[in-house]
């Protein structure tokens, strides 16, 4: 490729840049900013008190996170907070965002938008966990940066499980999965993840446990070493064998043995028959207790009565 076409590609992707940045930095000029080490924040005035509460554990989850990945890079993170849905779509370097949504990455221009929680008016948002969702995916990003495209599972997978995003439904969809032999294929969510949504929820699970697997089953050394080697544009399969020692098809069934040793026995313990058996013990050791409370107290009684006619 001759300097000249190189040049020409350099100044196109350049000016491509900047045209998804005019959005943004003209519909932001009225945020305030405050900087840290490694992040710009930008925010409304209403926003100034949760702004402050993000900003000082900011640099703490950028740590947590960097050394749950085994690496860091270099550059400021700027991070928008939107007072309004409406703010929220003006201030989107590409363009419309779904609604529902709370935070959007953008790992090429390091830049994340998140939407206030007052701009919800039903519901709640957990300022910090969306945040770290989407600083998840900023590194994971620049890890990844020049190489093949960062699969769907490990994304977001990476996403859930640094945010700490979980609940009960969340359980109970992956136990439904397991006990039915409904979980997705792997080669479904390595692109991209099912538009239906109970499927899509699914996807988002199964990517949090096969990431957890990874991580509690071998150990964060070669989790680092998996995520330094594959970043560096070394093929899945390829990296898989030299770090773990087995290929994707096996990663998949070691995985889903992990998961029915780890779910399987939850009916067990929460069905109706488990439940009755469970209360019925405790009755039987609350009346024991009773029984004993009330027998030193007789004993005592006696011990009392011994020592009246002794004297």
């Amino acid at each position: 490729m001759s300097l000249i076409v190189l040049s020409k590609i350099k100044f196109s992707i350049a000016i491509i840049v900047i045209c998804l940045f005019i959005p943004l930095v003209s519909s932001a000029s009225d945020f305030k900013r405050t900087t840290t080490s490694h992040f710009a924040f930008y925010f409304d005035a209403g926003d100034e008190r949760l702004a402050g509460s993000l900003i000082d554990r900011a640099e703490g989850m950028r740590r947590e996170i960097l050394e749950d990945l085994g690496f860091d890079f270099k550059g400021l993170t700027q991070v928008y907070i939107a007072p309004s849905p409406r703010k929220y779509q003006e201030i989107q370097p590409g363009g419309w965002v779904p609604s529902w949504s709370a935070g959007v990455a953008y790992p090429s221009l390091n830049l994340i938008i998140l939407k206030s929680p007052r701009a919800i008016k039903r519901g709640h948002i957990d300022l910090e966990k969306v945040f770290r969702h989407e600083f998840t995916h900023i590194a994971v990003g620049r890890a990844f940066e020049g190489s093949e495209e960062v699969p769907r599972w490990l994304d977001e997978g990476l996403a859930m499980y640094e945010s700490r995003e979980w609940n009960f439904s969340r359980v109970s969809a992956i136990t439904r999965a397991v006990l039915t032999d409904s979980l997705i294929p792997l080669s479904e969510i390595t692109d991209r993840f099912p538009h239906e949504v109970t499927r899509a929820e699914l996807a988002y699970v199964q990517s949090f446990y096969l990431v957890s697997f990874l991580v509690s089953k071998y150990g964060k050394d070669k989790f680092h070493q998996f995520i330094r080697e594959y970043g560096s544009g070394t093929g899945l399969e390829e990296v898989l064998v030299r770090v773990y020692s087995f290929r994707r098809d096996e990663l998949e069934e070691r995985w889903k043995d992990y998961l029915k040793l780890r779910f399987s026995w939850i009916p067990l313990i929460t069905s109706t028959t488990t439940l009755w058996f469970l209360v019925t013990i405790v009755f039987i050791l609350g009346y024991m207790r009773k029984r004993r409370a009330k027998r030193q107290i007789f004993e005592q009684w006696e011990r009392e009565d011994d020592d009246l006619w002794a004297d």
